[in-house]
């Protein structure tokens, strides 16, 4: 037991005790209080101080209202409806009686006449088409053969190259022969994309025989650039 005891005695300095000694150890932990931070400047409990008789927003009396304060003092006002607006601004449409009519009786209420607007058409019955000569160019030929006590028509289509309607009339020049005749002779043409204009020319040589010539002319009278020409030669047997 001694030696134990020197033992043990020799560890001293390394610190530590003898298994007798009982060793107590505290933990000490200090909490340490964060410092208070606003964002508010210190305003989030402030209120406006009371000031009676005030109506600014800002002010403690302020106090939200619907009511127009632009009545005069005779109590003007006080018989208009919140919904008598839809009747005009005038006091005489909110003062009157109310109708739920809602206007279709005044709408029906018009001239059944229809007015059209009378469009000018070009006279054709004096018309000069001038001489064949005066044509640089026809736009189509067409032949044909017809006996000479008969008569013959063929169908011209004009295709409409505008983009409105164009009023338009024809006729042969004047040294044409008089055996061709065509219909219509004047007329409104389609615009641009429609069905093409039909004239029908018809060739009756009343007995004559050999070959007619006539030169047609299909005339835009706002659009003269644009008129087209067609030459046809009859031969009459």
């Amino acid at each position: 037991m001694a030696l134990l005891a020197a033992s043990f005695a020799s560890f001293a300095p390394l610190g530590l005790l003898m298994p007798h000694a009982p060793v107590s150890r505290a933990t000490v932990i200090r909490m340490v209080e964060e410092p208070k931070v606003s964002f508010d400047n210190d305003m989030s409990g402030w209120k406006p101080s009371q000031q009676p008789g005030s109506k600014h927003t800002m002010s403690g009396g302020f106090e939200s209202t619907d009511t127009p304060d632009f009545f005069a003092d005779d109590d003007y006002g006080k018989d208009i409806d919140v919904m008598d607006g839809v009747l005009g601004s005038s006091v005489q449409n909110v003062k009157k009686e109310r109708n739920h009519n809602p206007g279709v009786e005044g709408a029906l209420d018009v001239n059944p006449d229809v007015y059209m607007w009378e469009e000018k058409i070009t006279d054709v019955t004096g018309i000069d088409f001038g001489l064949s000569t005066d044509i640089k160019m026809t736009d189509l030929d067409f032949d044909m053969v017809v006996g000479s006590t008969m008569s013959k028509t063929i169908t011209i289509n004009v295709t409409p190259v505008m983009m409105t309607y164009e009023e338009f009339y024809c006729g042969f020049t004047s040294d044409s022969s008089p055996a061709f005749s065509c219909s219509p002779n004047q007329g409104k043409m389609n615009k641009r994309g429609g069905a093409p204009t039909q004239i029908e020319v018809t060739c009756k040589p009343n007995g004559k025989a050999g070959e007619l010539k006539g030169t047609l002319c299909f005339i835009l009278p706002d659009e003269k650039a644009f008129s087209t020409y067609y030459g046809i030669t009859a031969k009459a047997i």
